[in-house]
This record gives C-alpha cells, structure tokens and sequence, in this order.
C-alpha cells in the first residue's frame, strides 16, 4: 500500500514521478507535559545492639536508558506544489502510520531503510553505555524480534509487528525488533507498537512508533496513564553515570 504523508506537497509531472517521503511536523513540536517517576521516602528499621536482623525490600528504580514519548496525531494529506500552494487536502480524523525518531540532524535515506541488526541494536547499547549483559533495560534486551527466546513469555509470546512501507522500501511483517508499550493496566499492548530500523548508513538507528489507528482503525486506545493517545513510544538516551546532558531528537511522520 503506497502512503501519503503528513503535510507533504507531491508534485506530479508528466516525465516524472517521485515516491513519498516521511516528513516533519508542519508545526514546532511544544512538549504540553513533562513528568517523571516519583521515589518514596526512606523506610524505617529499628537497630538493636547485639540483633542481627533480616528482611526484604521492593523496590522500582527509574531507568538510565530510555525517553518516553507519548501523544496524539492530527494532520491533512494534501496534494499541492514545493511551495505548499494547496490543490486539494484531505483532513484525516483517525491516521494511520508511523511516527520515526532519529538522534541525528542527518535525515535518514528513506529508500534504504530495513530492519535494524542485532550488530546495530549492540552499537546502540554501547552508545548508551549500556552493559548489554547485566542491565535489564538495554536496547537488546528492550526491543526482541519475534520468535527469539527473548520474546517469550511477552504478550503470551507472541510479538509481532505487520508488513508496512517507509517511502519506498517495504518492511516485512515481524522482521523487526519490537516492543509493545504499556496500556492502562500495565500490560504490554498490541495497540502501542514500536519498532527499531536503520537506513544502514548515518542513521543507524531510527525509533520507529506505529499509530495506535494503523491496528484499531476506528477505536481510541487507553495508553498507560488511562487517557486516550495516538501513539506510545520510547527513545534511547544517556543518563548513566554523570551524563546529565539532552539529546535533540528529529521526529517524521508518515501517514496512510
């Protein structure tokens, strides 16, 4: 299935022909909420002279790997010229696609875009300052590809994710590594789906959130903090050790 894409003009010649590219927003991404994991106080335990003392803890620890992102998508498929003069628009009410996140300013080379290597989600890791054997939260072990041993167990051992296009390149279906974003009740939904590719060259990685619309057309999906979103997604980040620093994420949208 060919797409069209948010806000895109196509210009269609007689002698040529251009396939559609993922695009930005039309407008400047403004964050309307910012939140994070709150910590509880310190429990208490009374110290005895000359006691030994045993006991267990539970606790939950806020992750030094991952962003989230979460929120709703509007947007016009529009058929009109490079200087968005507007043949003919179409509003859409409930979209469809992908949202693409890349920590590089270089906008990746859509026509070479595939699944994401095992190599490629270990350079990631590294670039987190992952240890990809001991910490829990890496991207390798975050993101698993459908049928592996990593994946059972997770969503009754069933991650997948379906065949779909990015600009002219088709991405098989369950190819990927994926993961499943959390919904109300804090299970791993099927409506919250993402996605890890490359363009094999200087995006090596592209954080890839389906529209929650592309799997229920025509129902709103409850996301993990019981409100209605579009779209649930994660992006790696830095926060280890002293690394306190922002990375700048470039966002594209393509919809169907």
């Amino acid at each position: 299935m060919r797409k069209v894409l948010l806000t895109l003009a196509l210009a269609i010649l007689a002698i040529s022909f251009a396939y559609a590219l993922p695009s930005g927003p039309t407008d400047p991404i403004v964050p309307t909420d910012i939140d994070r994991w709150a910590t509880w106080p310190g429990k208490t335990v009374d110290a005895i002279a000359g006691n030994v003392t045993e006991f267990d803890m539970d606790t939950s620890s806020i992750t030094r790997t991952w962003q989230g992102y979460y929120g709703n998508v509007t947007g016009t498929i529009v058929l009109g010229d490079s200087n968005n003069n507007t043949l003919y628009d179409w509003s859409v009410s409930n979209p469809q696609g992908e949202i693409f996140a890349v920590r590089s300013a270089t906008v990746p080379s859509w026509s070479d875009t595939r699944c994401a290597t095992i190599a490629e989600l270990e350079a990631e890791d590294a670039a987190l300052n992952n240890n990809i054997a001991i910490d829990e939260d890496s991207v390798n072990r975050t993101f698993v590809v459908t049928g592996s041993a990593e994946a059972q167990g997770r969503f009754g051992g069933v991650l997948s994710h379906p065949t779909f296009y990015v600009a002219d390149s088709e991405i098989l279906a369950s190819d990927c590594p994926v993961a499943y974003m959390f919904n109300e009740t804090y299970s791993e939904s099927d409506a919250f789906r993402e996605v890890i590719l490359s363009d094999a060259g200087s995006v090596p990685i592209i954080y890839t959130a389906f529209i929650s619309h592309t799997f229920y057309p025509a129902a709103n999906s409850i996301g993990f903090n019981n409100q209605i979103h579009d779209f649930q997604m994660i992006v790696g980040e830095d926060g280890r050790g002293t690394d306190i620093a922002a990375s700048t994420y470039y966002f594209y949208v393509e919809l169907e």
